[in-house]
């Protein structure tokens, strides 16, 4: 590996990670057992483009898969990674690029916020994506993943995204930067033909749980009712 410092470990814990010492950020997520050869994948993937990461093994949780544990698996990361920029990433992305230039921001916080109009009213619906979010290593976004996290306990939808969004909207404190759709994770099916993209996403959740009614509907209105004005966004260059 020439002059690069680096290590490549799967642990007692089963931790994958291979971390490079000359680079000031890296990539992490989480994984179950049944989730294992999924983020081998990724960390081929991420190893094609010279990317560090550290992928943390987690028990699965007795009710099934539960996205709540990604503030805790950021927070663990800061405590093995401090002085690091993080990349949380789900383990069923696709990277097809430099990931450096995602690291590379003035603030605390990069996440994707999206903004749609209401299916049922006149207004516009703001959502926040946790699929890709890079934090800074501050004292303000430890402070907001350490309300994330807490909020995720108290959830009763069971979203890591509905808990960061209130964590969003109690944290104005926090330094926050639109993340740029390049990097979002924008999904494989979803008709985009953006060539720029460096993060795709196939819900390997979807597929493993079989593709239920409810699935089904987000899949097409994804498809049909959110791709043309995302893409359009893509294209211009707007978030």
């Amino acid at each position: 590996m020439g002059d690069r410092a680096s290590a490549l470990a799967d642990d007692a814990r089963g931790d994958i990670q291979r971390v490079d010492a000359g680079k000031d950020w890296l990539v992490s997520g989480w994984f179950t057992p049944d989730y294992r050869p999924l983020a081998a994948k990724l960390a081929a993937n991420l190893d094609a483009q010279g990317a560090p990461y550290h992928l943390f093994a987690k028990e699965k949780h007795p009710r099934g898969w539960d996205a709540t544990r990604k503030a805790s698996v950021v927070l663990e990361a800061m405590d093995a990674h401090p002085g690091k920029t993080l990349v949380l990433m789900d383990v069923d992305c696709i990277v097809g690029g430099d990931l450096a230039p995602l690291t590379q921001f003035e603030g605390d916080i990069a996440v994707a916020v999206k903004a749609r109009p209401s299916p049922l009213w006149r207004g516009v619906v703001i959502t926040l994506g946790s699929r890709v979010v890079a934090f800074r290593p501050t004292a303000k976004a430890r402070s907001f993943v350490s309300e994330w996290h807490q909020l995720c306990g108290q959830s009763k939808t069971g979203s890591a995204e509905d808990a960061m969004a209130w964590a969003y909207v109690r944290r104005p404190d926090v330094s926050y930067i639109l993340l740029d759709p390049r990097y979002e994770g924008r999904e494989v099916d979803a008709g985009y033909n953006a060539s720029d993209i460096v993060i795709w996403h196939e819900s390997a959740h979807e597929k493993g749980s079989g593709r239920s009614l409810k699935m089904t509907l987000k899949h097409i209105e994804r498809r049909w009712f959110r791709s043309g004005r995302t893409k359009a966004a893509i294209e211009t260059k707007i978030p």
